[in-house]
């Protein structure tokens, strides 16, 4: 019963196309769940900037974060995946396979979170203070983590696919996540591309893949930007408004995604794992016990 429950509301919400109104039933609920006490240092952001780059979140539906992720961090996680299986979220299918042997026919292969959660440097960046400080200011009361998700996007496809073509997600009434570049990102090795100012508009709320000349219709194409940086790079972003995953052309591309949310996610199924952690028990309830 609490499953279809939590469905229902999930696509209830979904239901939910006007700004104001999504930003409506969200205050009612962070009015009942309030705010957590978040200290500690961050890694990533200056103090002083927390208070901007919410701002920022909000107004542009993204902001850079001041630091990159330390090489050797990067190194372990990338060392830590080496030995997990990945499965293909659109050929299911295909089944498991590792990332020297994935599929021709792959544009995405994902890595699953059961198995993320068992990295202590993935928990570290998912739990940073000051990120963690920006998304309760962003969302208004107490995050909680969602998911925490890591995929290869594959180069050399003829043609983009699914998450490839521009879109909203529709998680949550109100969530955003943080992006980690794990490899460097040129143009061409499919940067995450973003539309400024679209996570607060009106315009174009039927939920589908939109095509790059509808967007450029709607939202200006100097409005539309690529998010190429090289690897260690950090930004959160609300992705209720409009991006996506840009085929990449020439590199493959490793990308590390949490997602923090009022609600849990109604259409995921959250198996906390058992690990002795420090962590903040609500922030956290889904993913550890």
């Amino acid at each position: 019963m609490k499953k279809l429950i939590k469905k229902i509301l999930f696509y209830g919400q979904r239901l939910i196309k006007s700004y104001s109104t999504r930003n409506f039933v969200r205050n009612i609920q962070i009015a009942i769940n309030g705010k957590a006490s978040i200290l500690g240092t961050s890694k990533l952001i200056l103090k002083e900037n927390e208070e901007n780059f919410t701002n920022q979140l909000t107004k542009n539906g993204f902001v850079e974060l001041d630091n990159k992720v330390d090489l050797s961090v990067l190194d372990s996680i990338i060392n830590f995946s080496k030995k997990l299986q990945l499965f293909d979220p659109f050929n299911r299918d295909l089944g498991d396979f590792t990332d020297e042997n994935i599929p021709e026919k792959t544009h995405v292969a994902n890595f699953r979170r059961k198995d993320l959660v068992q990295c202590e440097d993935i928990l570290n960046i998912a739990n940073d203070p000051g990120v963690l400080r920006v998304v309760q200011e962003f969302l208004g009361g107490k995050p909680t983590i969602s998911n925490i998700n890591m995929w290869w996007s594959k180069a050399g496809k003829s043609q983009a696919k699914d998450a490839q073509l521009f879109h909203r997600d529709v998680d949550d009434i109100k969530f955003c996540k943080l992006f980690v570049y794990l490899t460097d990102v040129g143009l061409n090795d499919g940067p995450h591309t973003y539309v400024k100012g679209s996570s607060s508009t009106n315009k174009l709320t039927k939920i589908r893949r939109y095509q790059d000349e509808e967007i450029i219709a709607a939202y200006g194409e100097e409005n539309i930007l690529y998010f190429n940086r090289p690897k260690g790079s950090c930004f959160i972003v609300d992705t209720y408004g409009f991006h996506k995953g840009t085929l990449p052309k020439d590199n493959d591309r490793l990308l590390l995604q949490v997602q923090y949310s009022i609600n849990p996610i109604g259409i995921e199924n959250y198996n906390p794992s058992e690990i002795n952690h420090s962590y903040d028990k609500y922030i956290n309830r889904l993913i550890l016990k």
